[in-house]
């Protein structure tokens, strides 16, 4: 109604402000792919792309206009409305909609439009706002590319009334910059240090030949600080080859090196390292670095420009490259599973929800590879089951791997050989409307883009209603400028599956919008570089 207003009125370029659900309207203006184009700058405060528990309490709180609104405020918009009386109806209404949106659609207000919103948007919020919390403002701003946030600390969710002189500068000063400023701004940022990037791969060599000749083993077994001799003993190398090593491992931070009162060199390894590249740590995922990340993408990545140039002519993707190579499905499915079994504990972690929704969860984990997700999820959830669906010749290692875990968890997962990538190869074979949770974690950045649509279908059909997908993955921010840890595996992935999709969460959100699923939730898991998409399937 507001875009035919303004072209009646024979306006075919403005800006659009809105506060609180009018916030909410100007999103979905913003959005909406018929009119977006003439919305040049957006200013929203006070709103929100999602309905949570919290919120329904602040709603609840401020029901009853009578006893918990101010009385300028009752006076205010009692005179507005028609009386008290029809004021009170309103707010029942509003509230009861709103109880109404978190339960009937999982909260979701706006989650999927934010995402296409591209023109510049300013969020302004008040840091003592009861009624819409700062995590609301927070999210909106990081899903909108090309926005910025604004926090009045001592504003509230009339911000704009109390401190309107405050407002209307930050506003105004908002609405005026001119998208020159903004380049000049950019051209201030950091400048790239060119030698680090070049040298990286360096660095990079020196870690996995650490790893492989046992270097962080050889000082973790050794009580204090280890001297040359024993890590000389220890890993069977001498001489300056060794030296040169574990220089260059003192130079990354990788070990600490210091000198004793009689010359003599001691090394130690930092929490960090004593963590993650220690073989007897419980975060131990040393071999994922040198078994995948070296043993199998460093060599794949060594042709990268070739397979840029010519695409599928010079990879043929992950199916291709595990048909022809056995042995490398079976050494991929390995290092994966020491990667991931953190990985999958920190989704629990992240997503709590996932246990008390489904307390007797049953899920398809698709592109499962050695498990991982699986055999976490029926460790942490006592009743759940799930199935592994990947390809046969990972199958195999899956299987292998799950035969080792303790009866009470290896009887709740059992295996699916199957190609996501072929919808059609999944009609009778997977049940429709049969599990609670479809998890495909690093698959969507795995297969050709073209079978996305197709795999988030199937997904769509495999869900009972109620049901969630969690899509788990390297995604780029919207804006494209990072985080680069994702930005470099999404090129790692280029290597073997040169017709894939650069994840961003708009685009996938976009997919999964299409084939039926709502309230589309973007969470941050490894920091700087995967993020988990939660979508539902809407209720019966």
């Amino acid at each position: 109604d507001g875009a035919g207003i303004m072209k009646a009125l024979g306006y075919n370029e403005y800006s659009v402000m809105g506060w609180s659900d009018g916030a909410n309207a100007a999103m979905y203006l913003a959005a909406n792919k018929e009119v977006k184009d003439a919305v040049k700058k957006l200013v929203v405060f006070g709103g929100n792309s999602y309905v949570t528990e919290e919120d329904i309490e602040a709603y609840e709180a401020v029901r009853d206009v009578s006893k918990s609104w101010s009385e300028r405020m009752r006076t205010d918009k009692s005179a507005a409305h028609g009386g008290l009386e029809t004021l009170q109806i309103l707010n029942d209404r509003y509230t009861d909609a709103m109880r109404k949106i978190l339960y009937d659609y999982n909260g979701d207000v706006c989650l999927t439009e934010l995402h296409n919103i591209t023109c510049p948007t300013l969020i302004i919020h008040g840091a003592l706002d009861v009624i819409c919390h700062e995590y609301h403002a927070q999210y909106i701003a990081k899903h909108i590319t090309n926005s910025k946030l604004e926090v009045l600390e001592e504003g509230k969710h009339n911000l704009h009334m109390k401190y309107a002189d405050q407002f209307r500068t930050i506003v105004g000063d908002f609405l005026t910059d001119s998208p020159e400023n903004k380049y000049q701004e950019d051209d201030d940022e950091p400048q790239p240090d060119i030698d680090h990037i070049a040298y990286g791969f360096m660095g990079s060599k020196s870690l996995f030949a650490a790893l492989r000749v046992g270097i962080f083993d050889a000082i973790d077994s050794v009580d204090g600080s280890a001297t040359f001799n024993d890590i000389e003993t220890a890993c069977d190398i001498s001489g300056e080859r060794l030296k040169t090593l574990l220089s260059a491992c003192v130079a990354l931070k990788l070990i600490r090196r210091r000198i004793d009162e009689n010359g003599t060199d001691l090394f130690h390894l930092p929490k960090a390292s004593s963590k993650q590249l220690v073989r007897t740590s419980r975060q131990y995922w040393g071999d994922y670095l040198s078994m995948q990340v070296d043993g199998q993408f460093y060599n794949r990545l060594a042709d990268i420009d070739n397979t840029i140039k010519h695409g599928t002519e010079a990879s043929h993707g992950y199916e291709s490259w595990f048909d022809s190579d056995p042995e490398a499905a079976k050494n991929y499915t390995k290092a994966q599973h020491n990667g991931s079994l953190a990985t999958a504990y920190a989704l629990h972690k992240r997503l709590p929800e996932l246990a008390s929704d489904f307390p007797s969860m049953r899920m398809l984990d698709v592109g499962g590879g050695s498990g991982a997700f699986s055999i976490v999820t029926s460790r942490v959830i006592q009743d759940a089951t799930a199935v592994v669906l990947d390809l046969p010749n990972v199958i195999e290692t899956t299987k292998s791997i799950i035969s080792e875990e303790e009866e009470s968890v290896r009887s709740r997962v059992s295996t699916l050989a199957l190609s996501a990538t072929d919808p059609g190869s999944w009609t009778n074979v997977v049940e429709e409307e049969s599990f609670d949770v479809v998890l495909l974690s690093y698959v969507s950045g795995s297969i050709p883009s073209e079978a996305l649509a197709g795999l988030y279908s199937n997904a769509f059909r495999a869900l009972k209603p109620g049901g969630k997908a969690i899509i788990h993955d390297f995604f780029i921010n919207n804006d494209g400028r990072g985080p680069p840890n994702a930005a470099l595996w999404a090129l790692a992935h280029i290597s073997v599956n040169p017709a894939g999709m650069g994840l961003i969460p708009k685009r996938v959100i976009n997919i999964l919008s299409e084939q039926g699923f709502i309230a589309p939730r973007v969470h941050e898991l490894i920091p700087g570089m995967t993020k988990v998409i939660v979508a539902k399937k809407k209720n019966a």
